[in-house]
């Protein structure tokens, strides 16, 4: 009966979050994309929400996990062509993971922006080196 109720909690909680993000994409008028996000590694797997927004020369991407919590965002700087990282979660401070990171969001982002015209393909890239799959699928 708790596990119930926590779940319906959860459950309202996600849906209520989710409303509140597409509500600010539709007010901030900037173009965004929203795709469902797994990326897979050895022993576990990070499922959720990547909303990608463009600007003219700034690609901004977030991923948020399926209770709305954002689990890393980062910048893409298309003049510069370096990929920054705003937010994560502890987990993923590491030097190393940070540097990972920021490789493989820079070929995704560059991926985006060549299939930019066709947004309704999905998006994948493995990292084979990390043994790391990124599985974006437009919403």
């Amino acid at each position: 009966m708790i596990r119930r109720r926590i779940f319906q909690i959860l459950l309202c909680l996600s849906l209520t979050i989710s409303s509140v993000v597409y509500a600010q994409e539709e007010q901030s008028g900037d173009e965004s994309v929203r795709y469902s996000i797994q990326i897979d590694m050895n022993r576990a797997y990070v499922g959720g929400i990547c909303i990608i927004k463009s600007d003219e020369s700034l690609l901004t991407a977030s991923v948020v996990n399926e209770f709305g919590v954002s689990i890393v965002t980062f910048r893409y700087d298309l003049m510069k062509d370096k990929v920054k990282i705003v937010n994560s979660i502890k987990q993923l401070r590491g030097s190393y993971v940070k540097k990972v990171l920021k490789h493989d969001f820079k070929i995704i982002l560059n991926n985006y922006l060549t299939q930019k015209d066709t947004v309704s393909l999905p998006i994948k890239y493995e990292n084979q080196k990390n043994k790391i799959t990124y599985n974006l699928i437009p919403l």
